[in-house]
């Protein structure tokens, strides 16, 4: 055998371990490459559904808004109401004293006759 066509084992495995590293080398970059692309996505993908998300959150602000509003006239409504009610039995009663007193101790007579019903079941 000639000693310049073949390798030494020492030769042989110092060829195989740089094989090795080389393929470690190669991987570790592959696996690099990998995470940097993922992390590329990632970042386009927030930067994609950023407009979006803020779209959205002007969205529901919106709807708040107008519910707020809606509560609003509501409750202006409600009130304007009930002063009406208020002004039109402050009238009836300017207008008809003794039927108001009368509808008045009739009511006042109904509710005691339900407490003394309701009083009396509860103790038999």
């Amino acid at each position: 055998m000639n000693a310049t066509t073949h390798k030494t084992a020492r030769e042989l495995a110092d060829d195989l371990r740089q094989t090795a590293n080389d393929a470690m080398d190669s991987t570790r970059a592959y696996a690099q490459n990998a995470v940097n692309a993922a992390g590329e996505k990632v970042r386009d993908i927030r930067q994609d559904s950023e407009p979006a998300m803020d779209l959205l959150a002007a969205r529901v602000q919106q709807a708040v808004q107008r519910g707020l509003e809606s509560a609003s006239r509501t409750t202006s409504r409600a009130q304007r109401q009930f002063e009406a009610a208020a002004d039109r039995t402050g009238q009836y009663i300017a207008d008809q004293p003794m039927r108001s007193i009368l509808v008045a101790a009739a009511a006042g007579a109904a509710i005691t006759a339900l407490l003394v019903l309701a009083t009396r079941r509860r103790d038999d």
